[in-house]
């Protein structure tokens, strides 16, 4: 007798819950490039400039020859803070009295640029596709759908059929590139199908505006308040080792009384040495060595000399006077006797005001210590009698004249330029050479060669009128003695 053996009860398992698909991590570089390319990004980025821009705009900025002097930009500070009260030091801190070379701005621009690469980076492969290697098979859905379509049919054969249609797409200046698919012949042809590439140039042409906006505002500058006394030397400073020397101002007028042409000769110096020697006019500035001086205003100057008790000349040249007063009846100018400690100010009477105090043809001469309020001494002097003040003896020499310039270093403007003109040409490729892309197929049918002809140009209202009279011109080549508009049905 045979015993049939059973299997032992297996106990009742409840089933696993399934694990949750995890997603695989996203590389960091992936995620850094998508965020790159997003739309809200370069929008934020955008709008980040905008604000900057904005606040560069109705802020005061602190001027060119102040930065990299922390006495005169305190001075500068004390004189704004009546304006901006308790934001003066918040401002400063998050350094709006500067924007254009502030961290912010300057991040602001390297993240846009990087965002305007990734996105040219991103499209560039898909338009060189495009243009070598268009989409030659197209399906019977495109030209029945396209938004200008035509059917036409032909009494020549197929090899006839598409010779007369490569001829007429040639005419109109058209590239034809043919491909057989079984018994039908798709043709692609296209005229300037490099045009694509004009929206990469306008978005490279702003990488290009940006990087010279970063290096003009990081290397450059622009000093409009620069002031050369007639027969003096003056520093350009800013690292440039330049020095300016005026030897000589001309001003002319027209009968009627408005200028004619304000002219400076000016001897220009390299680390002490004599490079050149130019005059600078109103629109017609001098240059040398990434410098340019625009001749921008004049008036009247001191010239002042100063020594100490044992003769020794300290300070023997002109002294500008281009500040006025609170009522504007004093023209002001200053210089500065760093080994001796003092800050000394020249006051003259403005043209045309009178000055009770000083005598016509006489100058005030107001000494401090930097950063006293109180002064060490006022004297009014005549020319040429010295009177002594803190231990050194001031003698003005005489009167004088200055010639005020507006001197510039922007090493980023030829990079601009090259930026503009790329985007100039960009938007020109763009609107004047658009892209164009017509499709067809020649189809062997009964006793009849079939043509399909199919193009998507939705933005352009000139082109209905072009693809018509390119159909025109293909139903006269592919069907030879007949009437145009008998040839097929146009949908346009």
């Amino acid at each position: 007798m045979s015993q049939t053996a059973t299997a032992p009860a297996r106990p009742a398992v409840s089933p696993r819950p399934a694990a949750p698909l995890r997603r695989p991590a996203t590389p960091p570089h992936v995620w850094i490039f998508h965020r790159l390319t997003s739309m809200r990004t370069a929008l934020t980025l955008l709008f980040a400039l905008g604000l900057l821009t904005l606040a560069g705009t109705l802020l005061v900025q602190v001027p060119a020859a102040v930065k990299g002097n922390h006495q005169a930009y305190a001075e500068w500070l004390t004189t704004v803070r009546p304006r901006y009260g308790g934001w003066t030091d918040i401002l400063d801190k998050l350094g709006l009295f500067s924007v254009f070379s502030s961290i912010w701005f300057r991040g602001a621009v390297l993240l846009l640029t990087a965002s305007v690469i990734a996105c040219s980076v991103r499209r560039i492969p898909g338009l060189w596709r495009t243009a070598t290697k268009p989409r030659m098979i197209m399906t019977d859905a495109f030209f029945e759908r396209a938004p200008h379509r035509v059917q036409i049919a032909s009494g020549q054969d197929q090899g006839a059929a598409l010779a007369a249609l490569g001829g007429a797409f040639r005419k109109h200046r058209f590239r034809v590139a043919v491909e057989r698919d079984g018994e039908d012949v798709h043709v692609c042809a296209d005229r300037f199908r490099w045009s694509p590439f004009g929206r990469v140039a306008v978005h490279v042409s702003f990488i290009v505006i940006l990087i010279g906006a970063v290096l003009t505002g990081t290397g450059g500058f622009r000093d409009e308040s620069f002031t050369v006394p007639i027969g003096s030397r003056v520093s350009v400073g800013h690292g440039t080792g330049m020095a300016v020397e005026a030897k000589s101002f001309v001003d002319s007028y027209y009968a009627s009384g408005p200028p004619r042409n304000y002219m400076s000769r000016l001897v220009l110096y390299k680390d002490g040495a004599r490079m050149t020697e130019q005059d600078a006019r109103v629109n017609h500035p001098a240059r040398y060595d990434g410098l340019t001086f625009y001749q921008s205003f004049f008036g009247p100057a001191a010239v002042m000399r100063a020594s100490t008790g044992d003769g020794r000349v300290v300070f023997n040249q002109g002294v500008a006077l281009p500040y006025s007063s609170q009522n504007e009846r004093e023209v002001i100018g200053r210089f500065a006797l760093p080994q001796q400690g003092l800050m000394a100010f020249v006051v003259s009477p403005a043209s045309g005001a009178s000055n009770p105090s000083i005598p016509p043809g006489d100058t005030q001469l107001e000494v401090y210590r930097p950063g006293g309020s109180a002064p060490v001494g006022i004297r009014v002097l005549s020319p040429g009698k010295p009177a002594t003040i803190a231990g050194v003896k001031f003698t003005f020499v005489r009167e004088g004249e200055f010639t005020g310039l507006t001197v510039a270093h922007d090493p980023g403007a030829i990079v601009v330029w090259i930026g503009a003109a790329l985007l100039v040409l960009g938007l020109f490729t763009a609107f004047f050479f658009p892209h164009r892309r017509i499709r067809a197929v020649i189809r062997r049918g009964a006793g009849a060669t079939e043509i399909a002809v199919g193009a998507i140009e939705r933005h352009n209202a000139a082109f209905p009128a072009q693809f018509a009279h390119l159909i025109e011109d293909i139903r006269r080549a592919v069907s030879p003695g007949t009437r145009p508009e008998k040839g097929g049905t146009l949908h346009a």
